[in-house]
């Protein structure tokens, strides 16, 4: 499943950005928080649509991760982040 929109907390923060593909660890994670519905995406993703989706969220991890991390725990962080928004397993 994909957000079809920015999940928002009650201060209006942005929990998940639109296009996230939920895991079911972000799924559990967020019953966990309260949330009882988001909206998804109707129907599946054309490959091209899952490409531009995928070049969106390397992009936003490329600007957060932008300054070079020296330390082993740096590497790590960015490494379980991208596997979090990629929905990739770790």
């Amino acid at each position: 499943m994909v957000l079809s929109d920015n999940l928002l907390d009650p201060q209006g923060q942005i929990l998940l950005p639109k296009g996230t593909v939920l895991t079911q660890h972000a799924i559990d994670s967020m019953h966990r928080h309260g949330v009882v519905s988001v909206p998804i995406v109707v129907g599946e993703l054309s490959p091209e649509q899952e490409a531009e989706q995928r070049r969106h969220i390397e992009a936003r991890l490329d600007r957060l991760f932008r300054l070079p991390g020296k330390s082993e725990a740096d590497a790590l962080l960015q490494c379980y982040v991208r596997n979090f928004r990629l929905g990739e397993q770790a």
